[in-house]
């Protein structure tokens, strides 16, 4: 009970270059849940063939859907998902206070089409990260809110409804 309640649900990788921000987004899955998952599909595989050979073609109408499910489960692994955050020299940073969020937004793209967060442990991984951004992208505009939705209240994303109204 305490995995679930007391440790993150995912782990994030992340490499900062001059075109971006890369990063692995990956379940906190221990990996021995994998394995044990492996061996019960194997021995569901076994299972399967020994009963294909007592009873024949037959074995597979009452158990097929076992027999399918260990075939497809002999290689279950994590999913690492691969995700990236673009910056331009119009990207808008939006640093929530007392927190380790930041939100990046950019304008020309529209705000809902392009935007990113990225998830810091402590405030000091985001002071670094902000001073390392400060002098890759000098021309990139940061703004401090206090809650995630007041973001919404920046002129980039006024801009956006208005075309959408004309």
């Amino acid at each position: 009970m305490s995995r679930y309640l007391l440790s993150p649900d995912k782990h994030y990788c992340y490499h900062l270059t001059s075109l971006g921000i890369h990063y692995t987004e990956k379940d906190m899955i221990p990996d021995v849940a994998y394995q044990v998952v492996r061996g019960l599909a194997w021995v569901g595989v076994v299972v399967c063939i020994i009963a294909v050979f007592i009873l024949g073609p037959l074995a597979f109408v009452g158990a097929g859907g076992f027999a399918l499910m260990s075939f497809g489960m002999t290689n279950f692994s994590p999913k690492i998902d691969k995700y990236c955050i673009l910056i331009s020299e119009r990207t808008v940073v939006f640093d929530l206070e007392n927190d380790g969020v930041l939100s990046f937004a950019i304008p020309e793209k529209g705000a809902y089409a392009y935007y990113g967060d990225i998830f810091t442990n402590t405030l000091y991984q985001k002071q670094e990260l902000l001073s390392t951004l400060c002098s890759l992208f000098p021309s990139i505009e940061f703004v401090k809110i206090k809650r995630l939705k007041e973001q919404y209240k920046h002129p980039i994303y006024q801009q956006e409804e208005e075309k959408t109204a004309e």
